[in-house]
């Protein structure tokens, strides 16, 4: 048996040693220069726990230059601004204006409205400070009612908001951040970006009372002021925050004796009234009488409400300027604005759910990437938005096709020049070239948009990097240097050293 086993092993190796050998495996295509260097980039040891997904594409051939995880989904943070903007961009036209009309709820007699002034909301998020301020608008408006005949108001001023919902935060916000001016409520009748400014000023002398004024001047977010004077050279620690229920504004800390005033943005509650108030004081200030108070139309029964006569129509400043004003700065309260706007003129429902719909409608008909895109707002303050990489970039492409891609264009943030990269990239062959949003949360750091390379190819990018536990500096050095390593890749022709791999 031993033999017979032995007499088989060996026919075995045999035939084994007579069959042809078997060829050896090619080895795997090498990495191409280019996405080699990048992946040593993202492969920083720093960033070993954390997640990236970039990818870079030639806007001349569109051909991929380098993909990382582009098609898992990331939280973009403010590049969901992105998304917003390209949309209400498309969907309303460059040519979009708010418009915001001013009615008299009674007759005009003898220099007096015999009722109320109701002011019906359009969503306009440009009556503030950033175009103008909000003192010389409603000066404005107290010289078109006197041009009307109008010197005195004998009913109350009333704000409606009907244009959208009652929903004045996005969802999934956090509820820690809600004092800040970046989280204010948005709603149909928006002041000065839902927030105001606290200057915090020495008194006359160590332990005097700071110094405490608002802009816009308002007795509608009474100040309990608890700040003192500090003596010279002390640290300045002076803090503004919401009081715990109702609209008032508390004000805490030290101002050193020879210090200027600092500065706080503080959310305010209930932009409707907010409005009301302030344009009220402000027509008083204007010298036109007002005998009743401001008053949220919501608040007032349907037996209350008469038919209003139209006195004049407040417009807003064009697409361009208010794309800008969105993207440049970051600014969330227009991304909600703009999504319940979308959602009002397209679905005629002034929700964010409207908003969201057509979105999910422009990126069907676009055919952007599928499953790739899952918005829940309009600024990207929400941790429940959900991006691909290779989405964003989908989408920046397709709005270089677009005939209003120099208002989107010239609308984003520029390196070393302007908005949120304003102080990044200088004294580099990218200042004054990138054009991209950015984005931060905790966590996450974001950048994509557009620049052109050493050698004259457009290029479009997508940079997001979730749960990394470094600074913002920190990933913006790695972005910052993957930008410029393919700004300085030579390119010898059309799908030259393209990175064809698969992802990681």
């Amino acid at each position: 048996m031993t033999l017979k086993r032995t007499a088989v092993a060996a026919a075995v190796l045999a035939l084994g040693a007579c069959a042809p050998a078997r060829p050896a495996l090619a080895p795997a295509p090498a990495r191409a220069p280019i996405a080699a260097a990048l992946d040593s980039i993202f492969g920083d040891t720093l960033f070993a726990r954390a997640h990236w997904g970039v990818m870079f594409r030639s806007l001349e051939t569109g051909e991929t230059l380098y993909r990382r995880n582009a098609e898992k989904l990331f939280v973009p943070a403010s590049n969901q601004k992105i998304v917003t903007g390209a949309f209400a961009l498309e969907t309303l036209g460059r040519d979009f204006r708010y418009r915001t009309p001013v009615e008299a709820e009674g007759p005009v007699r003898d220099g007096v409205l015999a009722g109320n002034l109701v002011v019906r909301g359009s969503g306009d998020p440009t009556i503030s400070a950033r175009f103008g301020g909000v003192r010389p608008i409603f000066r404005a408006w107290a010289d078109s009612l006197r041009a009307r005949g109008i010197t005195r108001i004998a009913g109350a001023v009333v704000g409606n908001d009907d244009v959208f919902d009652d929903v004045p935060l996005g969802r999934g916000w956090a509820w820690d951040d809600l004092d800040a001016s970046y989280s204010a409520e948005v709603s149909g009748l928006e002041l000065n970006e839902g927030y105001v400014t606290v200057r915090v000023g020495p008194g006359a002398r160590p332990g005097d009372p700071a110094v405490v004024t608002l802009d816009p001047a308002t007795a509608y977010t009474p100040v309990t002021n608890q700040a003192v004077t500090g003596a010279p050279g002390t640290a300045r620690a002076a803090e503004a925050t919401r009081a715990p229920l109702g609209p008032g504004i508390v004000v805490t800390g030290t101002a050193p004796a020879d210090s200027a005033a600092s500065e706080h943005e503080v959310a305010v509650r209930d932009n409707t009234l907010f409005f009301a108030h302030v344009l009220r004081e402000a027509l008083m200030e204007a010298g036109i009488r007002v005998d009743g108070p401001a008053l949220d139309d919501d608040a007032r029964p349907d037996t209350a409400r008469r038919p209003g006569t139209p006195l004049f129509v407040h417009t807003s400043p064009r697409m361009p300027e208010v794309l800008a004003a969105f993207l440049k700065p970051s600014q969330n309260q227009y991304g909600e604005i703009l999504l319940k706007t979308m959602g009002r003129r397209i679905r005629d429902a002034g929700t964010a759910q409207a908003g969201l719909a057509v979105e999910d409608s422009l990126a069907r008909a676009w055919q952007l990437p599928r499953g790739g895109f899952r918005p829940a707002d309009g600024s990207g303050l929400s941790r429940y938005n959900l991006i691909a990489p290779e989405h964003l970039v989908a989408l920046l492409e397709r709005m270089t096709r677009s005939p209003n891609y120099n208002v989107f264009y010239n609308a984003m943030p520029v390196a070393g020049v302007d908005g949120t990269l304003r102080n990044r990239m200088k004294g580099t062959p990218l200042a004054g070239n990138v054009h991209a949003k950015t984005g931060t949360l905790s966590g996450v750091r974001s950048l994509s948009g557009y620049f052109t390379t050493a050698a004259g190819e457009r290029m479009v990018f997508a940079i997001l990097v979730n749960n990394h536990t470094l600074s913002a500096a920190a990933a913006d050095r790695l972005s910052e240097a993957a930008l410029l390593r393919v700004y300085n890749h030579p390119r010898t022709g059309a799908g030259s050293q393209l990175d064809r791999s698969r992802e990681r």
